[in-house]
């Protein structure tokens, strides 16, 4: 099973409040978040809905994507991230828009519309007022590789899995953690894409 255990211990740290101890701690099938409520000045902790902690985590030298719900690993896939010239930033965005068998309209040249020869694929979420975005590909052969102009390019089966459970105003994190953990091989060390030779946080 592929976790990098670093990145996603890393980034549910971000988002946990200290009510979530318990979920964090609670046997996998009974794994959630919690709300905290102040009743008369009783506070009693409420399971919280998985939409509302639900967000994407991408670390780009291990070029996977997560998806979590609290501090629950949902799902995970393998990604294409930007090329060295032109890097996939590094921050906390959410889905801007969502579409599915997008026409792709770059700048100064023609429209592509949906069809095999469209670069979006089958699906597209945009994650930036700039254009980034999460989408679909019709080069499956650049799926774990740094080749695209920034986005984020998923395999078509599994960027249609991922836009069925995420929706407009779905927290984006991307990372740059050159550290992680794969469960069959243990710690690893990721490519330094970009030479940043350091690991970053948004």
């Amino acid at each position: 099973m592929w976790t990098d255990r670093r990145t996603i211990a890393r980034a549910l740290g971000i988002a946990l409040a200290p009510t979530a101890l318990l979920a964090a701690t609670a046997p996998a099938a009974f794994a959630f978040t919690f709300e905290a409520l102040d009743l008369g000045g009783a506070i009693v902790s409420v399971p919280a809905p998985e939409a509302e902690t639900l967000r994407i985590v991408i670390n780009i030298p291990a070029r996977r994507l997560f998806l979590v719900a609290g501090p629950r690993l949902v799902e995970t896939w393998p990604v294409a991230v930007g090329k060295p010239a032109t890097p996939t930033p590094v921050g906390r965005f959410q889905i801007l828009q969502m579409a599915k068998d997008p026409t792709w309209a770059p700048k100064g040249r023609p429209a592509v519309p949906p069809g095999p020869h469209n670069p979006l694929g089958t699906r597209w979420m945009r994650i930036s007022q700039d254009g980034y975005g999460i989408h679909a590909t019709n080069d499956p052969r650049s799926i774990g590789h740094a080749r695209s102009h920034g986005c984020i390019r998923m395999r078509v089966a599994d960027a249609e899995a991922l836009y069925e459970r995420v929706s407009v105003g779905t927290p984006v994190e991307i990372v740059y953690e050159i550290h992680g953990w794969e469960d069959e091989i243990g710690p690893m060390t990721y490519p330094d894409l970009y030479a940043l030779a350091v690991e970053t946080r948004p």
